[in-house]
């Protein structure tokens, strides 16, 4: 397609996410700005905002002008210009940058939708945030004070966790797991460093708590029980655990073929759990200072949140596939302690420990929180409450596995139609499935892990 032709079906399309009219070059810096913040895009200079071309003077000199506007954008951005012969328009060409963010004298600017807006303070923040250019537990903490904040027992119990023992001076072993930096003979902590050593975290990080709350209906109105849980992650971890554990229903199971064997049943695997919550507070975004985590507890399942969507450039699709850590340190140091056992593995062991404890498989949503759910595991079902005919067929079923009506009803000596009606309330109570159809139907027991 030549030039004049794309300049016509650009026209035809209208102003887009990645398609801006000028008329003139006036503010051009603000528009090649917004285009490398967000996925770059096109300026059509000489056609006004209705579409109509107007054209413009394409001069060596107009060309010059418009590079060096690009070249002076901080940092400078690399653009591409394009004429179009059988009008005076010219395409500026800008690609998504690869140094975000960028400005102009005029400060921020990104496109969104079909203009490009001004960003301010907050959205800045949020912006550099997103495209990883502020690592919140990397950053030195200029408020703490070493000498009065830091508490040496919260550092032992780390230690303890690490299975270490206190043989370095405490400084050298901040320095080496990059918790600090000592310039002029001063130890200044990171934010990691805080939120895991400080005695009191929330004094420089109100927000970074866990908020658990178990309710008796879905609503979040009808509250059984509240708690609140500070300090450093460690303690979130290991106290927001025990209250979803003290609030989940337990059921013993005994083997059959070891009857004094047991095992605890529980709504949902706590392994999962714990995976969830250590998820949470390892990649909540510390910036985002207005929420905190939550656990919500409702009969019939759990909700698991944290402040922060998904990380800058990572989809629901890769969750469990790649790992992109918002928290790089605070990462390491949990694994240290061995709350991570190897990077991106936590989705694939909450799976596993959900099919393994019958429960249905989680949901995530992610927008500016990111939300994943676990399901109640289904009760067994009580054999005492079937006929003794549904219960002679149940273990029918158990002993053949795999059998049609009719030898059910031969077996059982009744009609076909009185086994079709008996089938039909142990598949409904989940004991038995059906596959196939018309004559080639057949019933299959389903084993319970009994």
């Amino acid at each position: 397609m030549n030039s004049d032709d794309y300049l016509k079906l650009k026209i035809q399309e209208g102003e887009g996410y990645k398609v801006e009219y000028k008329e003139k070059i006036a503010n051009l810096d603000r528009e090649i700005v917004a285009f490398a913040n967000a996925a770059g895009g096109e300026i059509f200079l000489g056609v006004d905002d209705n579409g109509e071309v107007k054209g413009i003077d394409i001069t060596n000199a107009l060309q010059s002008q418009i590079v060096d506007i690009a070249r002076n954008c901080d940092p400078s951005i690399q653009i591409h210009l394009k004429k179009c012969s059988n009008e005076n328009v010219l395409i500026v060409q800008i690609d998504e940058g690869q140094n975000k963010p960028y400005k102009c004298k005029d400060g921020f600017f990104l496109r969104v939708g079909p203009n490009s807006q001004k960003l301010k303070r907050d959205e800045i923040i949020q912006f550099i945030n997103n495209v990883g250019k502020i690592h919140f537990d990397e950053t030195i903490n200029r408020k703490f004070q070493y000498s009065k904040d830091f508490s040496q027992e919260a550092f032992h119990h780390y230690l303890k966790h690490c299975g270490l023992e206190l043989k370095n001076r405490t400084e050298d072993i901040l320095l080496s797991l990059n918790l600090a930096d000592k310039t002029n003979a001063s130890l200044q902590m990171t934010n990691a460093g805080v939120l895991f050593f400080a005695q009191g975290p929330q004094t420089f990080f109100p927000e970074a708590y866990v908020t658990a709350v178990r309710y008796q209906t879905n609503d979040r109105f009808s509250i059984i029980d509240k708690k609140d849980f500070f300090g450093s992650p460690i303690t979130q971890i290991e106290e927001s655990l025990a209250f979803v554990l003290r609030h989940m229903n337990v059921a013993a199971h005994f083997d059959k073929k070891a009857v004094a064997t047991r095992q605890d049943i529980y709504d949902y695997p706590p392994i999962a759990i714990r995976e969830a919550i250590i998820n949470a507070i390892t990649h909540r975004d510390y910036l985002y200072d207005g929420a905190h985590i939550y656990i919500h507890m409702y009969p019939e399942y759990i909700d698991i949140e944290n402040p922060g969507g998904l990380y800058h450039g990572l989809t629901l699709e890769d969750l469990g596939h790649r790992s992109v850590r918002r928290n790089r340190l605070i990462a390491d140091i949990l694994h240290r302690a061995r709350y991570i056992e190897r990077v991106g593995s936590g989705f694939d062991r909450m799976k596993i420990a959900l099919e393994e404890n019958k429960n249905p498989p989680f949901e995530v949503m992610a927008t500016n929180f990111f939300n994943i759910r676990f399901f109640k595991r289904a009760p067994d079902f009580n054999l005492q409450k079937l006929t003794s005919r549904q219960l002679a067929m149940y273990y029918l079923l158990l002993e053949h596995k795999k059998m049609s009506k009719k030898e059910i009803a031969l077996a059982l000596k009744v009609s076909e139609d009185t086994a079709i009606r008996e089938l039909r309330i142990l598949i409904k109570n989940g004991l038995i499935k059906k596959e196939g159809e018309g004559k080639a139907t057949r019933y299959f027991f389903i084993d319970q892990g009994n």
